[in-house]
């Protein structure tokens, strides 16, 4: 067992997502194209006099036994029948919350990974994979990373070659916060299987980074900007006016995060700040 240590935790984007239909299961049957990106959250475990697990986070509102890494340690030492040692697990928040960036499933990721290793428990990565479905349907592509195409509700994932290095600039409107499920309510039905993630696919497998800015140009990129719920309106407000200063917002995941990618840092910092003279919070990373 390592004494103390640290694990990132990147945050995602979908280069694209498609919502196809309702399942059975009372999820939806996806397809997106997940890239993980360079901001990322901290955890680090370390030793604990007493025995057990014991979560803190740097983030009150998201502290309690219900996040995801409480639940992810929880679910690890039910599936062992001995003693474990015990551990201080302290989540550093860096990624916004509630943000559409899987900030939550990442740090699930994170947090089985790292108590794997702490307990020595031994669990192979196909059997994390399995486990971390239980908890959520990002958090498979998150213990993976990379770049990949996702189908199902998230859990099948296919390997894709790495992005061409691209500056990501992540915009959050101040103050909007968009639930999830009431995103997927509220899709407008006649839109499901669009778009059509073929052509962004081929890009990426091409390694054109051309090919991959004109999809992302496209009118739709991602069935949930379709939503119509509270803030969607302001979101497409602040997507209407970074686009008529020539820029290309796009949905990351169920909102309310935009992201736009740059070839150069001069350029990207140049988007971020005309992000910020919006009102919009703006943050500078990269892919991996």
């Amino acid at each position: 067992m390592d004494n103390k240590f640290t694990l990132k935790a990147p945050a995602k984007i979908n280069l694209g997502l498609t919502v196809i239909s309702r399942r059975a299961d009372g999820f939806h049957e996806l397809e997106s194209v997940m890239q993980q990106v360079s901001l990322a959250d901290t955890l680090l475990f370390e030793p604990a006099l007493e025995k057990g697990w014991h979560f803190f986070c740097t983030e009150e509102s998201i502290s309690g036994l219900d996040n995801l890494v409480a639940r992810a340690a929880s679910m690890l030492e039910e599936r062992v029948d001995r003693p474990l040692p015990g551990v201080k697990i302290t989540l550093y928040k860096n990624i916004p919350v509630e943000a559409g960036l899987a900030g939550g499933s990442t740090d699930c990721a994170a947090a089985l990974v790292g108590l794997n290793r702490f307990w020595n428990l031994g669990f192979e990565p196909d059997t994390l994979q399995e486990l971390s479905l239980l908890l959520g349907s990002d958090i498979p592509f998150c213990l993976q990373g990379g770049t990949a195409l996702a189908r199902g509700r998230g859990e099948k994932l296919e390997k894709l070659p790495s992005l061409p290095f691209f500056w990501v600039i992540l915009v959050l409107p101040a103050g909007l916060r968009m639930p999830t499920a009431a995103v997927y309510r509220n899709l407008n039905r006649s839109r499901l299987g669009e778009p059509l993630l073929s052509d962004l696919v081929e890009a990426i497998r091409a390694g054109k980074r051309g090919r991959i800015l004109d999809w992302l140009s496209r009118e739709l990129t991602n069935t949930l900007e379709t939503a119509v719920v509270p803030g969607s309106w302001l979101l497409q407000e602040i997507k209407s006016k970074l686009q008529a200063r020539g820029l290309k917002p796009v949905l990351s995941g169920s909102g309310p995060a935009l992201f736009m990618l740059a070839e150069n840092y001069e350029l990207a910092c140049k988007m971020a700040r005309m992000a910020e003279e919006e009102n919009c919070r703006a943050y500078l990373c990269w892919t991996l």
